[in-house]
């Protein structure tokens, strides 16, 4: 297939499992286009025209035309020079890479993580979050994490790419939407009764188990293992961790325990003191999960080929 037609594929199956309300994506896309129509000059010209049909502005072709030909693909959760490289030295030694794919973003993807994390409180009102308490509340996240990335050199990687020639994109959001969809399901069908029930779902599943077999597992992060798991939220998705004053604000909605890839220091010491329970799913394997499941709905429109790396591991299902 064409890598613009693969591109459009993950966006596609990225907004497919977005478990937002459907007017609030329209939403995002809405006002991209209202900001396109307004800007001028050099900001019109340097305009980032993808966001005008895709919402996530971490999932992003970044070095290609979008017309080559995509057979074999090298995906990894992050991707760097080093990873780049390694593509390269695979085309030399006749292992054919038609695309480097990373999880975490790059590049302009990079440079622009923090406007994903819309979604975030989009999330908390079905638990019956007010909006405009949501709002603020990520407002100030939001622009914590823009300051924190501001600095980074979010070009190394695309330049690198672009020098050999390498068509390199990033999928995000669209990944994360799949994992933190699909566990939610899972638990809200399910309902485990128990911290260890909701523990032995997650190591039933290919990507967990084997980060078990590698020392990186699910695990009980606050509570034990006889606690009762209550009503789950799996909190997956919406670019980087939110702020730390949400778990007051779960816990006085109803939420029991929350299910996520990982916790900072800061937000573990106030979800211990709301009494929340907390899972820890991993990060890389529920990256892992993210991408399989969104490579299967992209396979199903043509046959590809995976060179894993990176942490990346490929199950289909």
């Amino acid at each position: 297939m064409k890598l613009r037609t693969f591109y459009e594929l993950a966006v596609k199956k990225g907004m497919k499992a977005d478990m937002r309300k459907d007017n609030q994506v329209k939403a995002t896309l809405s006002g991209a286009r209202s900001e396109y129509k307004k800007a001028k000059g050099v900001d019109r010209r340097y305009f980032d025209k993808a966001a005008l049909s895709n919402p996530y502005y971490d999932t992003r072709i970044l070095s290609g035309t979008g017309e080559e030909e995509v057979c074999t693909v090298m995906a990894g959760i992050d991707i760097d020079v080093g990873e780049i490289l390694l593509a390269d030295r695979l085309r030399e030694k006749g292992v054919k890479i038609d695309l480097v794919v990373s999880h975490h973003p790059a590049g302009r993807a990079y440079a622009e993580l923090n406007r994903v994390m819309e979604i975030q409180p989009s999330l908390w009102e079905r638990y019956g979050f007010d909006p405009e308490v949501a709002s603020k509340l990520m407002k100030k996240r939001s622009e914590e994490v823009s300051r924190g990335i501001s600095a980074a050199n979010h070009q190394r990687a695309v330049d690198a790419a672009r020098i050999l020639g390498i068509p390199f994109m990033c999928i995000h959001t669209a990944a994360d939407n799949c994992v933190a969809s699909y566990l939610q399901g899972i638990f809200d069908k399910k309902k485990p009764g128990t911290l260890k029930n909701a523990l032995g779902i997650l190591k039933a599943i290919p990507e967990y188990k084997d980060a078990v077999k590698n020392g990186a597992g699910p695990h009980i992060l606050i509570g034990k293992e006889t606690d009762k798991a209550g009503r789950i939220f799996v909190d997956m998705t919406g670019g980087t961790s939110g702020p730390d004053k949400m778990f007051s604000r779960l816990s006085q909605a109803g939420v029991r325990t929350i299910v996520g890839m990982h916790c900072k220091e800061s937000a573990y010491k106030e979800a211990s003191s709301e009494m929340v329970n907390y899972i820890i799913a991993g990060h890389i394997s529920s990256d892992n999960l993210g991408l399989n499941l969104l490579f299967d709905e992209v396979e199903k429109s043509g046959k590809l080929d995976f060179v894993a790396c990176s942490g990346f591991r490929r199950f289909k299902r």
